[in-house]
């Protein structure tokens, strides 16, 4: 994808041209090949506005939107051809370690994994959705346009009757561990204090056994075990963020309201 668009004379600020002989390996062991980085989305609330951008700002971000949606575009839901698989068997969670579990908790399984060329953060797993939920904002740190999507406005719906429009979908590559999954996510406007939402649908296709009391979620491959462990610390922060966004947090709730609200 680079290749191409330098061809098409196009990031040429990123580009060094090095004198004749400067790459030689002559007197000099090969260099190893630099890691490469990957950008880490937080939790986004708010953020610029495109109109605060230059012009040429926004020449580049159309440019590289249009490359990623291109991209994004030839990917197909479901396990990828190459690279490690996970399997069925017998999953055995260890013993709990006190260090890195505190006990006794009610915390929710927030992850942190992969989406496309991205390390994304404050990703609830939950079992009890039948979709995989990602939030719109997410996608624009991305470089996507969300008026973009295909299949605008499906209609989502919760057990408690409630409902909402999904902005579109796309399907972005996840990687947890070794396996890596193509997965539709509906694009929807708000899941505070959550980036995306893990269901049914993951869970499924990576054959995970999640367990809220380990923190943590297993898999089998061909390989061994692999145990993704959560942090409670961010499980407790997306609480109190939910807690806060409350219109009436600080009022005493009824026992009821009190298990509603840790849902």
């Amino acid at each position: 994808m680079v290749e191409d668009l330098l061809k098409a004379g196009h990031l040429k600020q990123y580009v060094r041209t090095m004198p004749k002989g400067e790459g030689s390996s002559h007197g000099r062991g090969p260099r190893a090949p630099a890691a490469p980085v990957r950008a880490v989305i937080n939790y986004i609330n708010g953020g610029p506005l495109d109109d605060e951008y230059s012009s040429k700002r926004k020449r580049q971000r159309l440019l590289r939107a249009t490359t990623v949606w291109e991209h994004v575009s030839s990917i197909q839901p479901g396990l990828a051809n190459w690279g490690i698989h996970p399997i069925n068997g017998t999953i055995v969670f260890p013993t709990m370690d006190p260090a890195r579990v505190l006990q006794p908790h009610r915390d929710a399984l927030i992850l942190t994994l992969g989406v496309g060329d991205f390390d994304v953060k404050r990703i609830l797993v939950n079992p009890g959705s039948s979709a995989d939920l990602l939030l719109v904002a997410v996608i624009k740190q991305m470089g996507f346009i969300p008026s973009n999507l295909e299949n605008p406005r499906r209609t989502l719906s919760e057990f408690n009757g409630s409902s909402t429009t999904s902005l579109g979908d796309v399907t972005l590559p996840v990687q947890a561990g070794p396996v890596i999954l193509n997965v539709l996510f509906f694009i929807v406007e708000d899941l505070s204090p959550f980036n995306a939402i893990l269901g049914r649908t993951w869970l499924h296709e990576m054959k995970v056994i999640p367990s809220t009391y380990h923190q943590m979620v297993s898999f089998i491959t061909q390989d061994k075990q692999i145990n993704l462990y959560k942090s409670q610390l961010a499980a407790r922060q997306c609480y109190q963020i939910a807690r806060e966004a409350e219109p009436n947090a600080d009022r005493e709730h009824s026992p009821k309201e009190a298990n509603a609200s840790d849902q």
